[in-house]
């Protein structure tokens, strides 16, 4: 299972959303926008064929031009300080057993110059039981990038949701945990 990776180092290109001065560029994004009232203010998510998840306040879509160089299904990203992303894979190669996911995942940023793995542990996307992996490493123009891996097997394929940030990894937690809670498979 291969997983390309986005690094955030300022070159992701967005797409306006309608409602904000979000940065444009490349073509729009082929993901859906909904939004859904509730009490205090609305709520914008992300929706595809397979599953939807919540945008952030100051996130935004990431172009359907850029996902398609990396291989990605779906993602959003923080266009300012601190940069931040979330890209959805899905792979049709499931792995055997959970020693073989973690090779597969860990294995490409293994390769880099200070690769730390931070958490590997279980998680539970929906409902659905898999793997998170949390890792740094420094990239070959020496950017300290920091990301969070999670695997969840549904209907026969691997959804690999990937955040990833040059920034302070544990100031974009309550983001990240907020994005993977409001994930919803379909």
């Amino acid at each position: 299972m291969a997983v390309a990776v986005l690094l955030v180092a300022g070159w992701i290109v967005f797409v306006r959303d309608n409602k904000s001065a979000t940065p444009t560029g490349g073509q729009t994004s082929g993901q859906a926008q909904t939004t859904t009232p509730s009490s205090a203010s609305s709520q914008t998510y992300v929706e595809t064929a397979d599953f939807k998840y919540s945008k952030p306040v100051g996130w935004a879509k990431i172009s359907q031009k850029t996902l398609d160089s990396t291989g990605a299904a779906s993602g959003i990203g923080r266009p300012t300080e601190p940069v931040a992303s979330f890209l959805i894979n899905i792979s049709d190669s499931i792995p055997k057993n959970n020693d073989e996911l973690k090779n597969s995942v860990l294995s490409p940023p293994k390769n880099h110059r200070d690769f730390e793995l931070i958490l590997s542990e279980s998680v539970k996307i929906d409902g659905h039981a898999g793997q998170k992996f949390a890792y740094s490493y420094t990239d070959s123009t020496g950017n300290k990038i920091t990301q969070q891996e999670s695997v969840v097997v549904y209907k026969q394929k691997a959804f690999i949701l990937l955040f990833s940030t040059t920034a302070d990894y544990n100031k974009q937690a309550g983001d990240f945990n907020n994005i993977l809670a409001s994930f919803k498979f379909k």
